[in-house]
């Protein structure tokens, strides 16, 4: 492992607020920053960030942590993934890690899938093996340019090229290219997995490779067209999108990304330069594809095939999205039904235009309804309002949804209600999203910890920083506050203090420090006097409870000076608390 001094070297030349705010849009809130969270879905900001202390808090679902913490929960990637990337970003070269299950093998997987990377594009840009490669390339309109930057390579019709070059050339072992997916063992010989076909990097958006996409240079026969990657400790089918690691600016400068099928759709925009696209490499998003791209932008317009409207994964894909939180359009590539790569290349002014012109989902879903059946015929509209019920029900937005079914029902000539009564049938196969969700139920306090931790938090502001002996009596609050006195009054630094405790009190000490880092320092010493009376007071109430217990139990025993006692503690404490409670 890392040494715990490099660690914190990395984390003090990294600021957590800049480094969230490339995911989330923060606002400066007094000491601190506020936004919406990404862990949970909210209308009103509770995430709080802390430069002071160089940690995050989410007060709607609970989560927090270091930077660290934020890259691991939100990009979904282990300790070493993130200290690697903070580290890059630094400019501090990591020593080897270890105590890592997976890592080093991850790591291997990662230089191994570059090497290949590597191999395979000089094959296809330099060497003679490459020319039918590059001969291929250019009869699809692909530049030399555009070859390199998305290192484009080609895999020969050879059964062990890279086999070859991998073992004997660079030393690896042939476990670990069967591990990356690069080799497969049949019948005690090794093969290339992918040859006589264009090969496709496949990235992260970090530009780590993670596996490689294959497309056939000849066509025909019973040979799969494009072959993947298959699953490996680094590479997940249906995780990533083709592309964004290069393209990734240009989503975030357009706000939008246009989302395309497959490698030569996305090439030929590139080159027509409407560059804010992505590749999903199928028809439908993944959740985990959908997250990713919601990332970068709020809106996406889907450049699809002419049919997916009717393809049933297609639609799930459209849902995925909507539960992003993502806006979603489509581009209307016209009745001759071109896919992105023929419409760029014969088209590239109408390609950015068709692009600019991106139709809203639901009249895109509605339109194609009515343009496949007949609307005239009473099998027509039963088709259509089989069709369109579920997507009508599914719809979340009550005036978005009125306004479509109001458009359905003047295109079937039918009376609105008939069309409201069918989508009331679906409703119920739908989950209606209301108001903020949490993920999980946050514990309930009781009214000492709520007491004890508002105390702490105004003592934390405090420029005394007092002890108060006696006063905190929960776990955690007083295991904090017990720690508070090695701390000098006038010394007292927070992020330093936060750095110095065990994980657990770390996050609480974010909590209690985040609720009034804001609070006015002329009125703090005031209201540390006021929560102090009413934690006397709930001591004194707990007090008077327990005694009266006691009492209850010994006036069966014969024991009257104990009795005499208890009596007088009675009445000594409901003195003090009427006291209190009168001031």
């Amino acid at each position: 492992m890392a040494p715990d001094n490099q660690i914190e070297e990395i984390k003090r030349k990294t600021d957590i607020v800049e480094i969230i705010g490339e995911y989330v849009d923060l606002k400066k809130a007094g000491r601190n920053y506020k936004g919406l969270c990404p862990f949970h879905g909210e209308k009103t900001p509770s995430f709080m960030v802390s430069q002071e202390l160089q940690i995050f808090k989410c007060f709607g679902c609970s989560v927090g942590g270091d930077v660290y913490k934020f890259l691991e929960d939100y990009e979904k990637i282990d300790f070493p993934q993130a200290l690697k990337i903070l580290a890059d970003r630094a400019g501090v070269k990591l020593r080897p890690l270890g105590g890592f299950a997976g890592y080093e093998e991850k790591e291997e997987l990662y230089k191994v899938n570059f090497l290949t990377a590597e191999f395979y594009h000089y094959l296809l840009a330099e060497h003679p093996l490459g020319e039918v490669a590059r001969q291929y390339l250019a009869n699809r309109g692909i530049t030399l340019e555009t070859v390199k930057l998305f290192k484009i390579g080609f895999a020969p019709d050879r059964s062990d090229t890279l086999f070859n070059f991998l073992g004997k050339k660079r030393g690896y072992k042939p476990e670990i290219i069967v591990k990356a997916g690069l080799s497969v063992l049949r019948n005690g010989q090794y093969f290339d997995r992918f040859r006589g076909r264009v090969i496709f990097p496949l990235s992260d958006h970090y530009g780590n490779i993670l596996g490689f996409s294959g497309r056939v240079i000849k066509d025909g026969g019973e040979i799969a067209k494009y072959i993947n990657s298959p699953d490996t400790l680094v590479y997940k089918k249906g995780n990533n999108l083709f592309g964004l690691n290069i393209t990734k600016q240009d989503i975030k400068k357009a706000g939008f990304a246009i989302v395309v099928e497959g490698e030569f759709d996305l090439l030929s925009s590139y080159q027509a330069g409407v560059k804010n696209v992505v590749a999903i490499k199928g028809s439908a998003f993944t959740p985990e594809q959908a997250q990713l791209v919601s990332r970068f932008c709020s809106q996406v317009y889907l450049a699809l095939d002419a049919d997916f409207a009717g393809d049933q994964a297609a639609r799930r894909g459209i849902d995925i999205l909507k539960k992003a939180g993502v806006d979603i359009r489509v581009v209307k590539m016209g009745d001759g039904a071109k896919d992105p790569d023929d419409f760029a290349r014969s088209d590239p002014e109408g390609w950015e235009k068709v692009v600019k012109e991106g139709e809203g989902i639901y009249d895109f879903l509605i339109r194609t309804a009515f343009s496949k059946f007949d609307a005239q015929t009473t099998e027509g509209k039963e088709k259509i309002s089989r069709e369109l019920s579920p997507i009508l029900a599914g719809i979340e937005d009550e005036i978005v949804k009125a306004s479509c079914m109001k458009t359905v029902a003047g295109r079937l000539g039918v009376p609105e209600e008939a069309v409201v009564r069918q989508v009331r049938k679906h409703q119920a196969a739908f989950t209606q999203q209301g108001g903020e969700s949490i993920p999980a139920k946050m514990e309930e306090k009781s009214r000492r910890e709520i007491l004890e931790e508002t105390l702490l938090g105004l003592i934390l502001q405090s420029p005394n920083l007092e002890k108060f002996d006696g006063v905190f009596k929960t776990n955690k609050a007083l295991r904090l506050a017990q720690t508070l006195p090695n701390w000098g009054k006038d010394k007292f630094d927070p992020g330093e203090f936060a750095a110095s405790l065990p994980a657990e009190l770390r996050d609480f000490f974010g909590e209690v420090f985040f609720a009034y880092s804001d609070s006015s320092s002329l009125k703090i010493e005031e209201e540390i006097e006021e929560i102090k009376k009413e934690i006397e007071i709930l001591d004194l109430r707990e007090r008077i409870l327990q005694i009266t217990r006691d009492i209850a139990q010994r006036e069966s025993t014969e024991d009257p000076e104990t009795l005499r006692i208890l009596t007088e503690e009675l009445d000594c404490a409901a003195k003090n608390l009427g006291k209190l409670e009168n001031e």
